[in-house]
């Protein structure tokens, strides 16, 4: 339905951006604005940047979907929408919000994200913001200090001291955000290495002297000790065990989704190792039909 722009009132509790509309920000909320209708004219709840394009171009009516009546949790997924899609909402605040809906609501992640069209990974990095990041990186944040990119991204470790030593160039100025996820990575994996050493090698590509002697002492020890199929056998199956008597929904959705991404690095493994057995007993006995038809994997 074709709606005059002036019958459309603001939301009250819709934020007021003090920001400057970008011509660009009415693509990012791709559905047409929603109002409700009231005696009085039609109340805005989701489309605020739209509304803003259209007056900037010079229309005098917009396309709106038209709601008669709203429940107070379809009104609070469309304003959790407007703020995301609109950035009316600083990331801290967003990220509060969601958590808010869905202890209310008790729904998940995944469930959120079907409503309000926001993916699950981008509504877990806002709830990391709470959950996980050191309340003085949020407030940081919050200032302008850090950026969202970085703040998410660090918000990956769990510890507090460890963020705050990975967010201290940022916070000085002294790294772009575009090394913030390289340097979290390899953060997470070499928590032997001072930050220094992390930006060293993710930056300048350069190793630290005891990294690389850790690194020969590993190999030569791989070299030295042949592989044991029966421990690995051992281990393979303890995963296993582990695996089935997991009550996923016991474990916090943001546990969840790391447990995931540990889940495809194994697979990938799994999948490389499986194939070069199975290479070395075809190679071996020159017959990849029939080892398919004696063994199952």
């Amino acid at each position: 339905m074709r709606i005059p722009i002036n019958e459309i009132f603001p939301n009250p509790d819709i934020p007021k951006s003090e920001k400057k509309e970008n011509s660009k920000t009415h693509n990012k909320f791709k559905k047409n604005p929603v109002v409700l209708a009231t005696e009085n004219g039609y109340v805005l709840l989701a489309g605020t940047s739209k509304i803003s394009y259209a007056k900037e171009i010079g229309e005098n009516s917009i396309e709106c979907t038209v709601k008669e009546n709203i429940n107070e949790q379809e009104k609070f997924e469309l304003l959790l929408s407007e703020n995301y899609h609109s950035s009316l909402m600083s990331p801290m605040d967003l990220g509060g919000s969601f958590i808010k809906y869905r202890e209310k609501y008790d729904i998940t992640q995944q469930e959120l994200a079907r409503r309000t069209g926001i993916t699950p990974g981008t509504i877990h990095h806002y709830e990391s913001l709470i959950r996980t990041l050191s309340p003085k990186l949020g407030e940081a944040l919050t200032e302008g200090l850090l950026t969202f990119k970085e703040a998410r991204s660090i918000a990956d470790l769990d510890d507090h001291d460890r963020q705050m030593e990975i967010a201290k160039p940022f916070l000085e100025g002294k790294l772009s955000s575009v090394y913030v996820e390289k340097i979290v990575g390899r953060a997470k994996i070499a928590s032997m290495l001072t930050v220094d050493q992390i930006v060293d090698e993710v930056v300048n590509g350069k190793k630290s002297q005891a990294l690389i002697k850790n690194e020969n002492l590993a190999r030569t020890e791989r070299k030295s000790n042949a592989p044991s199929t029966e421990l690995i056998e051992n281990s393979i199956l303890k995963i296993a065990g582990e695996l089935e008597a997991l009550q996923i929904k016991n474990i916090p959705e943001y546990r969840r989704l790391k447990l995931i991404s540990s889940l495809r690095i194994l697979e990938t493994r799994l999948k490389y190792s499986l194939t070069n057995l199975n290479g070395g007993f075809t190679s071996k006995y020159n017959s990849p039909k029939s080892y398919t038809n004696r063994v199952k994997v």
